[in-house]
């Protein structure tokens, strides 16, 4: 029997070639996108899998009642360890590190790196392999190295390179010889070795270095390190807690442990949980979208199997005269519709191989191949096509099957206005899909938008920045200085500066600025910088000067420039009222004077209310990274190649590795840029299921009534009238589709923004551009279906019998 229904199932689908690929067609769509949304949500959730020990793993980060004391996603440096040595039956292991950014070299070879420096445990706590080498003494000895396979190829073509050296540079601007004592086989991202942005490493020192980068890792008084710690089988991360404030209370002053708490993550979540859960509520947003998409594909099914069902009204009236039930023809119909999503789905594996490299750019990540999926990804895929299949072709099946067998011989619906009520419905979700759709994507769009093309406070046109070798010594920034000054000679330069810190990496130093006239203080992000950032950045000074135009003075005396909301924050009115008065920095007695205010920028992401902001002079802490340039209007690649001649020449020790302003800006927004680019494809494919959706209704509506259609033109009805006539219900749907669904796309893109503290404002415009094309569209598709639906011979239709 089932062999037989697949047999007559088969021959049908081929039969009805044109109607069937117009079925396939927004099933394809669906299928496929709800594919390669399902391979991203598998493969972030494979973001810490092959670590080992995982489950009893957690990353120890902390909490502040005060901003100034640390940085969050950090501890203190000697924590992990104290905690292993008096707390072993908690603390079964550690391992913590410390991210630099050093200048690695081969030969001529010379590459800016992101590099960790940490305990011996790395290898053996999370299960790292090497190629060669022993993980449990790789990382003992001081000058050693271990290496990725990704940073063996690069430097040397090979991944036999055990014994090999490569030269690391320290802030001194020192070079020593490194050994590669191993190489870390390739595996699936980590929460380790890529932390964050900024600390993706390759390159992994032992603490035995720690003395040659003038780090200390293991004390008290160091709360910016990374940390790891691994529990006993059966401990609680509950159970950490008061060991932790007791050791801070024990070892740090009483100002610091009374604004400390301890903040423990699990490794297994941490990927999807940091930044504000940003990846969780990505996939959430994505399971909504690709949701949507399903949805009007299925209606789409449904309504595109009655119409091209309806041609069989005849056999299946000729099969209940032969004795068929109703339960064999529901049956039979069935098998043809699951045939239909099974042949969808087997169509949809290699269409998601040649879509992956286009959806590798919306997502910004390397999606999986389908080789690297799991068995029970495949095996979900058809038991998905199969229930599908059954809940979208059940009600055409059972709307068919039940028609009466005289009607069916004549071709005709039984009951058939009853039934209006279910296609409308339908029809109805479709528009309203539609338009959700459609204006989430606009919002965004226009969201997203005001984040790279918004105004910063600065102009990120021809701004581009290079990170420059550190010495951190007088004679190091005394030299730094000179090269830059020599830069500013060339004639493609406008502007530059040295400075610690560029927009995107501003807030790791901290301040807090006391007005002791007013009593007021504030929390402030430090900018180390020279006196050139603001004229670089064309960042607007309100009063005051930039630090004083003499260097000599700027040595001498302490100078610090504001923004208008530290300005503020301080007590006073204007920026007038504040050049030349005396504050404090961290401590009472250490008196600053501001020589300048600044107008408001933003320094990070617009994700973040602006701060207050203070700048001190470079040459008050002697630590520089980045050189920033602002190129003149002109030949951009004449400029760069200049640019690039002159950095070889005064600095060919350091790598020429640069990135304009507006890339990394739009860095920034990652998670939002892919959010903006999936609803933009998911926008496509619903107007494309609508117009499929519309096709089926339209041919369906004129298919039932070709006689009335063929009298009216007999009659003398023209094209126009049976426009109108079949139009009007589907504008009326639609119209109804608006009013039920503005308001709620309103509502919900309205939640959304509230995540931003810069955002857009929803105005009418925002709905009546996108909301006009959706109605010419719709006209379009509807006036040309039904022309060409209406262009018969009357006489034909009105003897068929």
């Amino acid at each position: 029997m089932l062999n037989n229904n697949i047999k007559i199932a088969w021959r049908n689908i081929i039969k009805r070639k044109y109607e069937s690929l117009i079925n396939l067609l927004g099933l394809l769509c669906s299928i496929t996108f709800v594919m390669l949304v399902g391979a991203y949500v598998w493969e972030v959730h494979q973001v810490n899998s092959q670590v080992r020990n995982k489950e009893q793993q957690y990353i120890l980060q902390s909490q502040y009642k005060q901003e100034g004391f640390g940085i969050p996603f950090t501890s203190i440096g000697a924590l992990p360890k104290a905690l292993k040595d008096e707390y072993p039956q908690l603390v079964a292991n550690y391992y913590r590190f410390d991210g630099l950014t050093c200048i690695v070299s081969n030969g001529q070879q010379v590459f800016q790196e992101a590099t960790t420096i940490g305990d011996a445990t790395l290898l053996d706590m999370f299960g790292f392999s090497l190629f060669e080498g022993n993980p449990n003494t790789a990382l003992t000895k001081p000058f050693s190295v271990v290496i990725t396979e990704k940073a063996a190829i690069k430097y040397f073509g090979k991944v036999d390179v055990l014994g090999e050296t490569l030269e690391i540079k320290n802030f001194n601007g020192e070079k020593h010889p490194f050994n590669i004592t191993g190489v870390i086989k390739a595996s699936a991202q980590n929460s380790v070795m890529h932390f964050n942005e900024a600390t993706k490493s390759d390159f992994f020192l032992p603490i035995a270095s720690e003395t040659y980068f003038g780090r200390s890792i293991d004390s008290w008084h160091n709360p910016y390190i990374v940390s790891f710690i691994e529990l006993q089988k059966g401990v609680s991360a509950d159970q950490l807690r008061a060991p932790i404030v007791d050791l801070v209370k024990r070892n740090t002053d009483g100002k610091f442990s009374a604004n400390y708490a301890p903040d423990i993550k699990p490794l297994t979540s941490y990927f999807l949980d940091d930044n504000n859960g940003a990846i969780r509520k990505m996939i959430s947003t994505l399971f909504w979208i690709a949701g949507f998409v399903l949805l009007m594909a299925v209606i789409n099914f449904i309504n595109i199997s009655i119409s091209q069902n309806f041609t069989r009204l005849k056999e299946i009236g000729i099969r209940k005269v032969m004795g068929s039930s109703r339960i064999q023809i529901i049956w039979q119909l069935l098998t043809e519709y699951i045939i239909t999503l099974v042949v969808a789905v087997t169509i949809s594996l290699p269409l998601y191989i040649l879509v992956a490299p286009v959806f590798e750019g919306i997502f910004m990540r390397k999606l999986p191949a389908l080789t690297a999926l799991p068995f029970e990804f495949f095996m979900f895929l058809f038991l998905f096509a199969c229930i599908v299949g059954l809940l979208a072709g059940i009600y055409p099946a059972v709307k068919l099957s039940s028609n009466g067998i005289l009607a069916s011989v004549k071709n005709k619906f039984t009951r058939n206005n009853s039934k209006q009520i279910v296609r409308r419905v339908l029809i109805f979700i479709q528009f309203a899909v539609a338009i959700i759709i459609l204006m989430a994507t606009i919002i965004i769009s226009k969201q997203i938008n005001l984040f790279i093309d918004g105004n910063l406070g600065y102009n990120k046109e021809s701004l581009l920045a290079v990170q420059v070798p550190r010495d951190w010594s007088e004679q190091g920034l005394k030299k730094m200085e000179t090269t830059r000054d020599e830069f500013r000679r060339l004639p493609q330069i406008a502007s530059l500066s040295l400075s610690y810190e560029i927009p995107g990496f501003v807030g790791g130093n901290t301040g807090t600025l006391m007005n002791s006239k007013a009593e007021k203080k504030v929390h402030t992000q430090i900018i180390l910088s020279d006196d050139q950032f603001a004229q670089t950045y064309q960042i607007p000074v309100l009063a005051g000067n930039f630090f004083s135009k003499n260097t000599a003075d700027n040595k001498k005396n302490f100078y610090v420039v504001i923004n208008k909301k530290a300005l503020h924050a301080l007590g006073f009115e204007h920026a007038e009222d504040a050049v030349g008065q005396t504050i404090s920095l961290d401590d009472a007695h250490q008196h600053v004077t501001i020589s300048g205010v600044t107008a408001d920028f933003i320094p990070n992401s617009m994700l973040e209310e602006t701060p207050a902001l203070a700048w001190i002079d470079i040459n008050k802490s002697m630590q520089f990274r980045y050189l920033s340039f602002r190129l003149k209007p002109g030949n951009l690649s004449s400029s760069m190649s200049a640019l690039a001649e002159k950095w070889k020449e005064l600095l060919p020790d350091a790598p020429f590795e640069y990135q304009f302003m507006d890339e990394r800006i739009q860095k920034l927004y990652e998670t939002e840029l892919q959010l903006q680019r999936a609803s933009q494809v998911a926008t496509i494919a619903s107007l494309l299921i609508v117009s499929l959706g519309i096709i089926g209704l339209i041919t369906l509506s004129i298919n039932l009534r070709n006689k009335e259609v063929g009298v009216r033109k007999v009659l003398g009805a023209s094209a126009v009238h049976l426009i109108l006539l079949f139009s009007k219900e589907f504008y009326m749907i639609f119209v109804l589709a608006l009013f039920a669904t503005i308001p709620l796309s309103y509502l919900l893109m309205h939640i959304w923004l509230q995540n931003y503290s810069n955002r857009i404002d929803i105005d009418f415009m925002t709905y009546l551009l996108p909301l006009g094309f959706l109605t010419l569209l719709l006209g379009t598709l509807i006036i040309g279906i039904i022309y060409r639906a209406t262009r018969f011979n009357p006489i034909e239709k009105l003897r068929d019998e």
